[in-house]
Parts: C-alpha cells; structure tokens; sequence
C-alpha cells in the first residue's frame, strides 16, 4: 500500500509539473510584458534543463565533466532565486509596473542561460576531443573492405 501511494504521488507531481509547464508555453506565446516574463522563465528552465541533460550524457559516455557539476548547481541554485522574483513579477497585473520592475530579472535570467549554454557547448567539445580520428579510422575500414574484396587465391599445401 505504500508503494502504491507513493507511485499515486509521484505521477500528481508529474502531471502538475507538466501542466505547470504548459501554462508557461502557452504564456510565453502572448505579447506585452507579461509574455516576455513566461518566455524568460522558460528560457531558464530549459537552459538547466539542457546542461543537466548534457552532463548526464558527459557521465554515460565517460567524457571529462571537469568542475560542471558544481557550476551547474550553482546555476540551479541561482535559477531557482531568478524563477522566483519572474514567479513574484507574473503576480503583477499592471503591464507598466511588469515592465518597470523586468530589467534585473531579465539581466541575470540572459546571463544564466548564456553561462548554462556555455556549460553545455563545453560539454559537447570534450565529447568531440576524445572522439577517435575519423579520417584515419574510415582509412582503415576502405582498405579493409578492399582486401576482402579481393579474389582469393587458392592455397597450396604440400601434399602429405
């Protein structure tokens, strides 16, 4: 029975999670300051989104993380504060007073997805560091597949 609860209430958690993001998408869809506040917070979301993505695959892969993973949670960290003051922002009725009270929030929300990008782009370069020498590898293979093409020649072994 608790099992049974708890998996009840992970699939609420993420169906709101889900449904909490449709609104933003739908939201971000609008004009006017108010849509400009629901595009910068999902911006946020899916740039963590993205290097958290991108780090995991890093790990799977055996690529070098460096220090990442910190970097990342602090960018999480800093996420969750900007997500919070653009959450306080959509409380806000008044177009005028949105776009008043915008220009820090959207300042650091760029900035963070800027830095998370650069994390991700860091990501995908060590991927490709390691990666083996294509050209010479493809070079391998062609000769490879030519030596089988080949005829064969029969072999002459000593009677006896």
């Amino acid at each position: 029975v608790a099992v049974a609860v708890r998996v009840i209430r992970a699939v609420r958690r993420r169906a709101l999670a889900l449904s909490a993001r449709a609104g933003l998408t739908a939201r971000a869809c609008t004009a006017g300051p108010a849509g400009e506040v629901a595009r910068l917070r999902r911006d946020v979301h899916r740039a963590l989104s993205d290097a958290s993505r991108a780090l995991a695959v890093a790990r799977a892969t055996a690529t070098p993380v460096g220090d990442v993973p910190s970097l990342l949670t602090r960018l999480e960290m800093a996420g969750s504060g900007i997500d919070g003051e653009l959450r306080m922002l959509e409380t806000l009725r008044d177009p005028a007073r949105i776009a008043s009270a915008i220009q820090g929030p959207r300042s650091r929300a760029r900035a963070l997805v800027a830095a998370a990008s650069d994390l991700t782009t860091g990501l995908l370069t060590a991927a490709g560091d390691g990666a083996v020498d294509m050209s010479l590898l493809q070079a391998e293979c062609a000769l490879e597949a030519e030596a089988l093409r080949a005829p064969r020649r029969p072999s002459h072994r000593p009677a006896g």
